[in-house]
Formats: C-alpha cells, sequence, structure tokens
C-alpha cells in the first residue's frame, strides 16, 4: 500500500464519520421540533408566540441546511465509490 491509498482511504473514512455524524444531527433537530410541537400543543396559546416560535424556525432552518449538507457528502460518497469500483 502506497502513500496515496492510504490517504484515499482516511478520506473516504472521515467522510463517512461526517455523514454519519450529520444524519445524526438531523434526526435529532427532528425529534427536538416535535417536541416542541408537543410543548406547545399542550399548552395551547399560551406559548404559540416568542421564544417557542423563533426556536422551532431556527431549528427548522438549521435542519435544512444539515440536511443538504448530509446529503452533499452522501451523494460525494457514492460517486466515490462508483468511481473506485472501475
Amino acid at each position: 500500500m502506497d502513500w496515496s491509498m492510504i490517504s484515499i482511504l482516511i478520506l473516504f473514512g472521515t467522510l463517512v464519520i461526517t455523514v454519519m455524524i450529520m444524519w445524526w444531527r438531523v434526526i435529532s433537530n427532528i425529534a427536538e421540533v416535535v417536541h416542541i410541537r408537543r410543548i406547545k400543543a399542550r399548552r395551547e396559546r399560551k406559548y404559540a408566540e416568542g421564544a417557542w416560535g423563533v426556536r422551532q424556525n431556527s431549528l427548522m432552518t438549521l435542519l435544512i441546511a444539515e440536511t443538504l449538507v448530509a446529503l452533499a457528502i452522501s451523494v460525494l460518497i457514492v460517486l466515490m465509490l462508483k468511481g473506485a469500483s472501475f
């Protein structure tokens, strides 16, 4: 094994770990948004405005951004595997 093959394996490994972390974050943010919606439903209109709404909106924005990054890294991994399997 030469150094170029080792560096490619290290790059691939870090990409796989990064995408796993990103998807874990996406799932945890979805769970938090669901939790906030349940709290809002229980407390009805008392907390429908203000801090709860701002936190939910920022979580949704973060969720969309993280999902796009995770998808991009996943596509990159698939393209690397497709290119390496010739």
